[in-house]
């Protein structure tokens, strides 16, 4: 049974908190229960409003590695050689197609619907890796 409890990026520390490390998220009163190292404690309860919530897209890239909304993924073929300075970079967000949400990459002007995914392969995410972005990546969701 996969997670649903999302990747938690802090913006004050500039940290991922992985979903194992997310105890509670309330929308209420808009607080995070977090277990970090900080203060000489482990565990904290937090503005929600200092997070960014990566949800969880319940697919797999080619390697077997969850996929969540920001991470960013490059294309993959299995036998062919990708020179890192050459490949297109694609951002990966949550979109609504009726009343079903699906995932996609985004890159330029391709959009690859969630049957897609799994020839890409997680290189990083657009909080901890935004160089991978530079010139080659194009949109951040």
């Amino acid at each position: 049974m996969r997670d649903n409890r999302p990747r938690a990026w802090y913006k004050p520390l500039g940290v991922m908190i992985p979903p194992e490390k997310v105890e509670s998220i309330n929308f209420e009163t808009k607080v995070i229960g977090v277990y970090l190292e900080m203060d000489g404690r482990g565990y904290h309860k937090l503005r929600l409003s200092d997070f960014i919530l990566m949800w969880p897209t319940h697919l797999s890239d080619r390697s077997g590695k969850e996929i969540y909304e920001g991470d960013i993924v490059r294309e993959h073929a299995a036998g062919i050689h990708f020179d890192p300075d050459d490949y297109t970079i694609k951002v990966v967000e949550w979109w609504a197609f009726g009343w079903m949400p699906f995932a996609r990459v985004i890159g330029g002007k391709m959009h690859d619907h969630a049957v897609m995914i799994r020839s890409y392969v997680v290189i990083g995410n657009i909080y901890e890796h935004p160089h991978l972005l530079g010139e080659k990546g194009e949109g951040q969701g």
